[in-house]
């Protein structure tokens, strides 16, 4: 097959679809896709709220629980241990087929009647309150991660230990307000490092300890803005910076951001990964236009894509031994053949099913659990269920429908409780048109609080509350109100950080928006000129002059950032 140009039945702008598109498309047997790569990913992620919970009752034990369905959602929500009690069986909500009407209008039908799971939490000790996570101990506000203890407002870290605000981070103890930070001890407000010990301030250093604002450093101490100094004049500065204050943090803060905006930056963060498009990528091979993956191979247009992840296309969260996996969100744990599915775990084929767990062969249907041959959640012999199979695919396939990932109308939250609003953000008003729904009462309060920032201390040092609990704070950003458990507030004495003014939310929104859109601009040349930065080598590849080298990134074309091709970077970090 050749490259085509397709108009996006959504957004209406051009996309294309690649000769290895199509032999993906063939392989799996399913209709080539109407809508471009990010209007398929805005309708899946629509799907998945992470983080916006509230308190309910089950609808079974009638206990109050924390909760990602709000308690206005119309259909019934279990906490975990109902959910996964052995005394109720999905297949009670199933419903024969009636060919003479849609197919997923029947699949709607069930998945409304089918309890819901309040939030999961497999494995974990006294961390309740995280969603989509396993084997954690003593955390709060987790999502996505799992093997972590004494965590706090974190996303996507694995094997960290007391830490607050830390995302995409691996093995990393005693951090605050970091991003993508590997095997790191006592780091605050950095980004992109590994081995990594009490810093401050750092943008993609390897191996540094003892030192603020600096960048693109490999196995340096005692360094204050890539200059060195010794160790009683570091300590000085230290002690001068008042990062232990609000004011000292901002300060410092804003000389880092002007400091790294003179620095050069690598156009992507792609490492060990030949044949790969996309930002965040490492141990990986063939994976285009992926965000967040490592250790997959033969991927494309997939975030979270990860853990021996093969032959995926269109996925948001896929690993931990997923194959041939299209056009889904949150599947994982050996998992293969999976068309138009939300969370299915440990399950093999399954096609437009939701929240199925070591289930196989399964179409149309949800909340099942260690069921086979099943079809709108009615259980079938293998000869009935292939059958019967054959004639709704065919059906879907004459109407263009199979392989389309599942209409707006079905998901089960409000558009702005997702992470759809994250990265594609809506007004009210658009989100309907294009048919998500809207939750008119998120969570939160204003005006509530009982502290103002006037008579808080700028150091955390003079900040002597006898109960954290009981206070109300405003975030200074958005207004909405928060609190600052004991944890938080006794991880913030230990290590001297002062509170901050901005809520977890915003806070979140701060990291993942540093981080760049998931998505690739169009070509561009690398800025090394000898001018724009003075590099400390001439490079082998361009002795003078502007580099000739092309590539996409995240980064738009336009912006600010001195962006370099990874010759030309490597040649001034390696």
């Amino acid at each position: 097959m050749t490259l085509e140009t397709k108009i996006c039945q959504n957004c209406k702008s051009k996309f294309t679809i690649e000769p290895d598109d199509f032999e993906f498309y063939k392989k799996i047997d399913v209709v080539p896709p109407a809508m471009c790569s990010l209007c398929r990913a805005q309708r899946r992620l629509a799907f998945r709220n992470e983080r916006v919970f509230y308190k309910r009752a089950c609808d079974k034990c009638k206990r109050e629980v924390i909760s990602m369905y709000s308690p206005n959602k119309p259909y019934p929500v279990w906490c975990y241990e109902c959910w996964f009690a052995d005394d109720w069986d999905s297949t009670d909500y199933g419903q024969a087929y009636d060919p003479a009407r849609p197919f997923l209008e029947q699949v709607q039908e069930v998945y409304a009647k089918v309890p819901k799971v309040a939030l999961i939490y497999v494995r974990s000790i006294n961390s309740k309150y995280v969603n989509i996570s396993a084997d954690n101990k003593n955390c709060y506000m987790l999502v996505e991660s799992s093997n972590n203890e004494g965590c706090i407002h974190s996303y996507w870290v694995q094997q960290c230990r007391d830490s607050v605000d830390l995302s995409y981070s691996h093995q990393t103890e005693l951090a605050y307000e970091s991003d993508d930070c590997y095997n790191c001890y006592e780091i605050f407000y950095i980004k992109g490092c590994h081995d990594c010990r009490n810093s401050y301030f750092l943008y993609d250093c390897r191996g540094c300890s003892d030192c603020i604002g600096c960048v693109n450093l490999r196995n340096k101490q005692y360094h204050v803005f890539n200059r060195p100094l010794g160790k009683e004049d570091y300590d000085k500065f230290v002690a001068e910076a008042r990062l232990d204050t609000t004011g000292g943090v901002e300060s410092m803060r804003k000389k880092f951001g002007e400091f790294l905006a003179t620095q050069p930056r690598k156009y992507a963060e792609i490492v060990n990964a030949p044949g790969s498009s996309g930002n965040y990528i490492s141990d990986a091979k063939n994976c285009r236009e992926c965000f967040h993956s490592y250790d997959a191979e033969d991927c494309a247009y997939g975030e979270h894509v990860w853990r021996n992840a093969k032959d995926c296309m269109d996925v948001s969260t896929a690993g931990r031994n997923a194959n041939m996996i299209y056009n889904s969100i949150n599947t994982g744990i050996d998992v293969a053949n999976h068309i138009c599915c939300v969370q299915g775990w440990s399950s093999t084929f399954l096609e437009y099913s939701l929240n199925c767990f070591n289930s196989n062969h399964c179409l149309g249907s949800a909340g099942l659990r260690k069921r086979d041959y099943c079809i709108l959640n009615k259980q079938y012999t293998k000869e009935e269920y292939e059958e019967l199979r054959e004639n709704i695919v065919a059906e879907m396939k004459a109407k263009n429908e199979y392989g389309e990932f599942f209409p707006p109308s079905f998901a089960p939250f409000g558009y702005n409780e997702t992470v759809a609003q994250e990265q594609f953000p809506l007004t009210k008003e658009q989100a309907l048109k294009l048919g998500f729904g809207w939750e008119e009462h998120p969570r939160g309060t204003y005006g509530k609080e009982t502290v103002q920032w006037k008579d808080v201390p700028d150091s955390i040092k003079d900040f002597k509350s006898a109960d954290i609990n009981k206070e109300v704070f405003a975030c200074v950003n958005c207004k909405k109100n928060y609190r600052i458990i004991a944890a938080e507030f006794q991880f913030y004495k230990h290590l001297n950080i002062p509170l901050s003014r901005m809520c977890p939310d915003c806070r979140h929104a701060r990291r993942v928006a540093a981080r760049g859109p998931n998505r690739l601009s169009s070509p561009q040349q690398c800025r090394c000129d000898y001018k724009l930065y003075v590099n400390e080598v001439i490079h082998a590849h361009h002795k003078d002059g502007r580099c000739p080298n092309m590539f996409r990134s995240t980064y738009a074309p336009d912006g600010p950032e001195i962006l370099y091709c990874e010759s030309c970077y490597n040649s001034e970090t390696v």
